[in-house]
């Protein structure tokens, strides 16, 4: 018996390597990359284009890139920190520079916006906490801050109760996720001593 069956296509699939709606983001960080296998660079972002993160692995070659194009710098902060990308921004404080430096106003549309592309490269084992404090430490250095999260206790709602001396005020606290951002005074002083020392 002889059964027909289809011939098999030997034309290889050809892969276009950025395709779709973050083509540009990706194009913009392949541009930067340094030639060494492991690295971590970070520049501010020229692409207008919605933001993107990415944690490729690729074991043959023995690295895991994490890649983060055109976000503010709050928004690299909430990856480095592991917090979601909807962290509300009111439960963000910032200590020592404008806001809108660190946290774009989405509403004005002539505000300035500080965007970057950051890429970070290791070894393909790397574990998640392990890369997400070398991109907090490399965060904390370029910008000059000192960035936490911290549970604080704010008033979430109030009710009247009746005492002895009648009525009163009762708050109602919740302790809420807050993320905390303020320049790194130590680092400033010292960086300013080391440029009057070099000058003299």
């Amino acid at each position: 018996m002889i059964t027909l069956l289809p011939e098999r296509s030997l034309r290889k699939q050809v892969r276009v390597p950025y395709e779709g709606r973050h083509a540009h983001a990706l194009k913009s960080l392949v541009k930067g990359r340094p030639k060494e296998r492991y690295y971590s660079f970070l520049n501010p972002s020229k692409e207008q284009v919605s933001s993107y993160s990415a944690v490729v692995r690729d074991d043959r070659q023995d690295v895991l890139r994490i890649s983060l194009a055109h976000m503010a710098i709050y928004e690299c902060y909430l990856f480095a920190l592991g917090l979601p990308t909807n962290f509300p921004t009111e439960q963000i404080i910032v200590y020592g520079y404008e806001r809108a430096k660190y946290i774009p106003c989405k509403i004005c549309p002539s505000s300035e916006k500080h965007l970057f592309d950051y890429e970070l490269s290791v070894p393909a084992n790397t574990e998640r906490e392990e890369y997400r404090q070398r991109i907090l430490n490399d965060l904390n250095e370029h910008f000059q801050l000192d960035v936490r999260v911290e549970k604080l206790s704010i008033v979430k709602d109030s009710r009247q109760i009746m005492t002895k001396r009648g009525e009163s005020v009762e708050l109602i606290w919740q302790e809420q996720p807050t993320m905390i951002m303020k320049t790194n005074q130590v680092r400033v002083a010292a960086s300013v001593e080391n440029r009057l020392a070099a000058s003299i």
